[in-house]
């Protein structure tokens, strides 16, 4: 799985060059690290592009996730890519991101979301498993659970009946910040929605995230 990860990595940095890499690859790549997985946990296979739909409706664009009973509302204005490589197999996800986005050489301006769907059962039982740790001790400190998540937070909030771990890094000058949240689907399916949080534009992208989570249906 890790051959098969790296091999995915180095496609995707050659073909979508440095805005995406840094802002929908890179942030992907930080799940093992910046999330509720732990290091020795393996990345998920990703769904298929097939597997992600968009529907225009009266309120706007929506990506629609059968096989995990998703549906989430795009926020307005916003560009939606798909992202990902046929080889060795299709593994995919869905980048969103605002209509003022600007990079030079990395992202410097405008906000992102990232939708990332995949099958990894050990990922889904680490996760669970913090979980359970923090519903059973809600004053742990992150680094308790692992070293690597010093200064981090954590938050369990519930989505249509599911317990999800929300999940903010450490505020950096230059990157900004990375958040995200994990909603696990049975043993194996894994959502995971991360954003970044460009310095300066923490203030007009955290409300934009916050209503994407609150628009959230998982069915």
């Amino acid at each position: 799985m890790k051959k098969k990860f790296l091999i995915l990595l180095i496609l995707l940095v050659v073909v979508a060059g440095g805005f995406f890499y840094f802002w929908y690859v890179w942030i992907p790549a930080q799940m093992e690290k910046e999330s509720g997985v732990s290091p020795e946990t393996q990345p998920p296979t990703l769904f298929g592009k097939e597997d992600y739909k968009i529907e225009e409706r009266e309120d706007g664009k929506y990506i629609v996730v059968e096989k995990v009973g998703l549906t989430a509302k795009v926020p307005e204005g916003w560009e939606i890519k798909f992202e990902g490589s046929d080889y060795p197999e299709p593994e995919y996800w869905v980048n969103l991101s605002s209509p003022d986005a600007e990079v030079k050489d990395i992202p410097i301006k405008g906000c992102g979301i990232s939708i990332i769907i995949g099958n990894e059962k050990e990922t889904v039982k680490d996760i669970r498993n913090n979980i359970e740790i923090l519903e059973e001790h809600p004053d742990i400190k992150p680094e308790e659970i692992s070293y690597i998540y010093k200064d981090y937070t954590f938050d369990l909030i519930e989505i249509n009946g599911y317990q999800t771990l929300l999940w903010k890094a450490p505020e950096r000058e230059i990157t900004g910040q990375a958040a995200g949240i994990n909603i696990l689907i049975g043993d194996e399916k894994l959502i995971s929605f991360n954003t970044r949080f460009l310095p300066d534009y923490k203030q007009k992208c955290s409300p934009i995230w916050e209503k994407f989570l609150n628009d959230v249906v998982i069915e």
